[in-house]
């Protein structure tokens, strides 16, 4: 199954190289996305992508495809802050922008194994890694048709996936389906990618606490390191019953005083404890605790001798 917390291979050469025609915003993302695009260009040629279909009396957050040139201010933009908050995504495709628009508007609706219909967000770029993985992997050749490469950030990594059209893709024309309403069927294993999906983002969230509020313990040791330990200990804390958001927000604070997770049980035994002790309804308040222990051990700490080892 496709790993949607693995670190981008080395292709910054590869990405240099390379012209994306079209960015995909995703408008659940980027707040008034249209109204930002035009703050970025005076005339941008784009498709709303819900525009047409049952969805389009929610337009403002409907996935935007942007044809781009070279040089296009919104490829600058992505390359800026599109890593960090990963809004979207760029696609190399020979295809119109009409066509592609189409193409795309295909997948806004799919069938889950359970019969149901559910929106996909392919506008998501973690979303589309799973889409565009090997089909033996859970990825869905027919999402890839019309594209021959995608550049898509990765906050968790601080880096660029690239995936380039395989070549043991079939050629398969845009629109082949266009006479068939039916939407497109989810498989088994691509929905177990896209659920990790969820998990990654929750881990993403984590990482960015742990940056502006603690960057010398993110950088106390490599990248891979720290992803590491933040995501065992969001692991072992949703399986300790600590479900929702802020309460991993806290055990990430944790983390950021007494580092990683194996430290704890020697260093704050009552932080260990309550990381341990099933939380029931108490799960944010628990953590808070143990968080607000922890940093009034650090504070002790510093005032104290300093730390060696």
């Amino acid at each position: 199954m496709f790993d949607v917390f693995a670190a981008p291979s080395q292709t910054s050469v590869q990405l240099q190289d390379m012209h994306f025609n079209y960015v995909l915003i995703d408008g659940n993302k980027r707040e008034e996305a249209e109204r930002w695009l035009y703050e970025l260009v005076d005339t941008p040629d784009y498709r709303n992508l819900f525009d047409g279909t049952e969805w389009a009396s929610i337009r403002d957050v409907a996935p935007l495809l942007v044809r781009t040139d070279r040089g296009h201010p919104l490829l600058e933009q992505l390359s800026s802050d599109g890593k960090a908050q990963e809004w979207g995504y760029a696609i190399a495709s020979d295809e119109s922008l009409d066509a592609l628009a189409d193409h795309l508007r295909r997948f806004i609706t799919i069938r889950h194994p359970l019969g149901y219909n559910v929106m996909l967000r392919f506008a998501d770029p973690t979303v589309a890694r799973v889409l565009l993985a090997s089909s033996g992997d859970g990825g869905v050749p027919e999402y890839w048709s019309p594209y021959t490469a995608a550049k898509l950030p990765d906050a968790l990594w601080d880096g660029w996936h690239l995936q380039v059209r395989p070549d043991w893709l079939s050629e398969v024309g845009v629109g082949r389906s266009a006479e068939s309403s039916a939407p497109f069927r989810l498989g088994e294993l691509t929905l177990s990618g896209l659920t990790d999906t969820d998990r990654r983002a929750t881990l993403v969230k984590l990482m960015q606490h742990l940056e502006t509020y603690f960057p010398s313990r993110v950088a106390s040791k490599a990248r891979q390191g720290v992803v590491e330990d933040l995501r065992a200990i969001m692991e072992q804390a949703l399986a300790n019953g600590y479900e929702s958001q802020q309460a991993l927000l806290h055990w990430s604070t944790v983390y950021g005083y007494m580092g990683e997770l194996s430290l704890w049980e020697t260093a704050a035994s009552s932080i260990h404890d309550l990381f341990h002790r099933w939380p029931g309804t108490a799960a944010e308040a628990q953590a808070r605790e143990a968080a607000m222990i922890a940093m009034s051990s650090a504070e002790t700490q510093e005032q104290g001798e300093p730390i060696h080892g």
